[in-house]
């Protein structure tokens, strides 16, 4: 297989037949040179190759990986960097190469090119990286340089002649749309940050008077313009309320299992078990829903310890208690339904298994949170490196297996968790892949037709 990242998103040619997955339907992209890097889509189809980290390592890449929120991971690069900041660490560090490299490169280019020229330094973000960015001067105003100087400069700023990187982006966390990043050694020591600028302004100095001999001297003055970035429209009132609506409609979910009576979902068959076993006397089925979610949330802490979010954190305990209380509310409205036939009871999981994934496809589409125990899993993974997806199928087989013991200890006989259980641990993976092609086909045809309309 050959890989290849395009405009439009990341290229599979197999033999004569080439497939192209677009930026959106990514879900997670991980790098490792060592190794096999490796990408997901959001249909779970995932491509596993030491060929695809050219493919991936790619600054299209980066853009499109902040742009489509992307889980991001680069294996080679954490192994590189023993601290790690997040972006809000990140801009008081850089605050002192800054200010080392605005003294160092504005001496350097009045003492070579004369006292009219200055230079200003720039701290922004170019796709991956943080980099400085020197804008040259002459009297006060911006130089518009010819396109033999452009190239030596980064792409952000049209007037720039050099770049210096700052950082390396090491993960872009899609729960909370922020990216973790280390610092380059070389910059975070005055010293040397005063070297590597010397040699930069030393470079173009050279350079600037070679073209200048030649009559490419940069005389153009062009006002600045300021670099607008659309901002990005969150709707977040829109989002949460998709969310909790997905949220209802999985707990209506788990209740039509419970009616069922085979066994609900893997992650709620432990709560239901104990509440079977306890007889309902302790807690409430969603009381012991809240309490398991608790427990996920707070191993994710003890994983994550200072890469943890508390503001994410928080969103989870108010959405997994809410959840707790959606499933009481559901079994509630189910309260007098009883199934006798077994054909019965086979139709009513199989309905619980629809709804539960087209529930946990709506909460996707909301995009604002995971519940605590889809988060627990994440944060395994990024600690263990191991895949998401196997994380996630050995602790299904976890709770079954735990949800068994208990109700075979207690109650003598399997009723917590059946053969529901391991239907609906296969059922609702392959149901939300389909939703998301059916979601896919409706937006494009939908996008088709608003294009052809305009």
């Amino acid at each position: 297989m050959k890989f290849y990242s395009t405009s439009k998103g990341i290229s599979v040619k197999k033999g004569l037949f080439t497939k192209t997955y677009p930026y959106s339907e990514i879900k997670r992209i991980e790098l490792d040179e060592d190794r096999e890097s490796y990408f997901l889509t959001i249909d779970h189809e995932e491509y596993k190759d030491s060929a695809l980290y050219y493919a991936l390592s790619m600054p299209r890449v980066y853009a499109e990986i902040r742009e489509n929120n992307i889980a991001f991971i680069d294996h080679d690069l954490l192994k590189l960097h023993q601290n790690t900041f997040t972006e809000e660490e990140l801009l008081p560090l850089l605050s002192q190469p800054k200010e080392v490299a605005q003294e160092c490169a504005d001496k350097y280019i009045r003492e070579h090119l004369g006292e009219e020229f200055s230079v200003e330094v720039v701290l922004d973000k170019d796709y991956e990286h943080y980099q400085l960015y020197f804008l040259l001067k002459r009297n006060g105003e911006y130089m518009e340089l010819p396109w033999l100087f452009k190239l030596r400069g980064g792409k952000k700023y049209n007037r720039s002649f050099e770049g210096l990187i700052l950082t390396d982006l090491l993960e872009w966390k899609s729960s909370s749309k922020s990216g973790i990043y280390g610092v380059t050694d070389e910059v975070t020591d005055p010293n040397d940050c005063r070297v590597i600028v010397r040699e930069k302004m030393k470079d173009f100095c050279e350079f600037y008077q070679r073209e200048k001999q030649k009559g490419n001297d940069p005389v153009n003055f062009v006002p600045p313009k300021p670099i607008e970035r659309p901002k990005p429209k969150d709707h977040l009132p829109i989002r949460y309320s998709v969310f909790l609506v997905g949220l209802f409609i999985a707990s209506l979910g788990v209740a039509l299992s419970t009616v069922a009576e085979l066994g609900t979902s893997p992650v709620a068959s432990v709560p239901y078990s104990i509440f079977l076993s306890d007889g309902g006397t302790t807690m409430s089925f969603g009381g012991w829903l809240n309490l398991l979610s608790l427990i996920q949330i707070t191993v994710q802490v003890l994983l994550l310890r200072r890469k943890c979010y508390p503001l994410e954190i928080a969103i989870q305990t108010v959405l997994a208690f809410v959840y707790g209380y959606l499933t009481n509310f559901s079994c509630w409205l189910m309260r007098d339904i009883s199934l006798v036939r077994y054909e019965s009871k086979i139709a009513f999981m199989l309905l619980g298994c629809i709804i539960l994934a087209l529930g946990i496809w709506i909460q996707f589409k909301g995009g604002v949170a995971m519940l605590p125990g889809e988060a627990m899993n994440r944060a395994i993974s990024e600690v263990t490196g191991k895949r998401y997806e196997n994380i996630k199928i050995a602790f299904d087989i976890f709770y079954i297996t735990l949800s068994a013991i208990i109700c075979m200890s207690c109650l003598g006989r399997l009723e917590g968790v059946r053969e529901g259980s391991i239907v609906a641990a296969v059922l609702v993976g392959m149901l939300i892949k389909l939703y998301n092609r059916i979601g896919s086909k409706i937006l494009g045809h939908m996008k088709k037709e608003k294009g052809e309309t305009t």
